[in-house]
């Protein structure tokens, strides 16, 4: 769904998905449970009790959510919540192979088409997996022994990004920025210093413009958190 925008972009879309019990969770998180805690008729007002994981459904995180010392939800600058979008569409190599780990070539690529990367850029990874997101087994993709099957960044681009391109963020639409099979989550590790975040579990990436858009980060700022449950908002120039 869009919107009129503000800030002079011409749209503002939704990037997250709507949370609820049927929302997939990484294996061993709380699962999310919503139930009703007042009615209109009972109490005069509506209200639900909502328990969840800090990081479930779309979700950001903090630095500290891998990098003991780091900051926490609480330490993050407001602009570390805006900042420009790059898609890397990754759809078909992600349809071939469900453990593809998106490489420098896929940066090189897009640099070719749109020009340099911002800096503090959002870097969204474009599977197409987030139309999974109503069968957990297949968005994760379960294997027989438990393991995990999904697209994400490489360990080598993760650090170029970094190191190279000054990016303040990884996103993508699934269960992680690390590829599932990597338990070691590298990426993630490499990535969550400074004022870095991960944005996992988004969707509708095909509503951004591969260049040229800004996201922003909402949810609560959980003192000494390690990041939150988010809507994530794409804006269209």
């Amino acid at each position: 769904m869009t919107g009129t925008a503000p800030f002079g972009f011409s749209e503002v879309v939704f990037l997250s998905h709507v949370l609820d019990p049927a929302a997939p969770v990484f294996p061993g998180d709380p699962p999310v449970q919503v139930s009703v805690a007042a009615t209109a008729e009972r109490d005069g007002y509506f209200l639900h009790l909502v328990s969840a994981g800090e990081q479930a459904g779309t979700h950001w995180a903090a630095p500290a959510h891998f990098s003991p010392g780091e900051a926490t939800a609480d330490q993050l600058d407001a602009a570390d919540f805006f900042r420009p979008a790059v898609v890397l569409d990754v759809r078909d190599q992600a349809a071939a192979d469900p453990d593809y780990a998106a490489g420098i070539a896929d940066v090189q690529a897009w640099e070719s088409a749109y020009g340099p990367l911002p800096g503090r850029a959002a870097v969204l990874l474009w599977t197409g997996y987030d139309e999974r997101w109503g069968d957990p087994d297949a968005y994760l993709g379960t294997g027989p022994d438990g393991s995990m099957h999904y697209p994400g960044f490489g360990a080598q681009v993760a650090a170029w990004l970094i190191e190279r391109r000054g990016i303040g963020a990884l996103g993508t639409d699934t269960m992680g920025v690390d590829p599932g099979t990597d338990t070691s989550y590298c990426v993630n590790r490499l990535l969550l210093h400074g004022h870095r975040m991960h944005l996992e579990n988004l969707c509708d990436l095909g509503q951004m413009p591969a260049a040229g858009g800004w996201i922003v980060v909402g949810g609560p700022r959980i003192r000494k958190g390690s990041g939150s449950s988010a809507t994530v908002f794409g804006l269209i120039p």
